[in-house]
């Protein structure tokens, strides 16, 4: 009898992991995939769930000109016209993964969501192993 109720509970957990949803994945094209196409090429290919690309851009057609170079697969890309847009169209979206290279889209997205800061000689100083912030996106400890 004891078998047949860890068979269950293994069953009903198995049931419940297959009803969740699958994460979306969200990321930025300039400091991101331009600096590691072909980590995002894969990543977006094996992702799960929806895979969006929010980009700073005002040129969509550069845009999907870009990823399709790269090889990067996607479900919708979204263009925003301000840095500060890029968290709200996360939450609306329900982005549960997203990276970019500038700590400013990073910080006011909701700590619900995963935030991967990809690192780059625009965010980091290579000759003295530094990341580089501003008094808006750092604190010192």
């Amino acid at each position: 009898m004891e078998k047949r109720s860890r068979i269950a509970s293994v069953g009903a957990a198995l049931e419940e992991f297959l009803a969740m949803p699958a994460p979306s994945l969200g990321i930025d094209i300039d400091g991101c995939v331009d600096e590691a196409p072909i980590f995002f090429k894969i990543l977006a290919r094996v992702w799960p769930g929806k895979v969006f690309v929010v980009s700073f851009r005002s040129d969509r057609a550069k845009a999907e000109s870009d990823l399709q170079h790269w090889g990067i697969c996607y479900d919708e890309l979204i263009l925003v016209s301000k840095l500060s847009e890029k968290a709200a169209v996360i939450e609306r979206e329900g982005i549960s993964v997203y990276f970019d290279d500038q700590p400013e889209c990073l910080q006011d997205v909701d700590s619900m969501r995963n935030v991967m800061l990809v690192r780059n000689g625009g965010n980091f100083d290579f000759d003295d192993r530094k990341w580089m912030f501003s008094d808006q996106t750092g604190k010192r400890v």
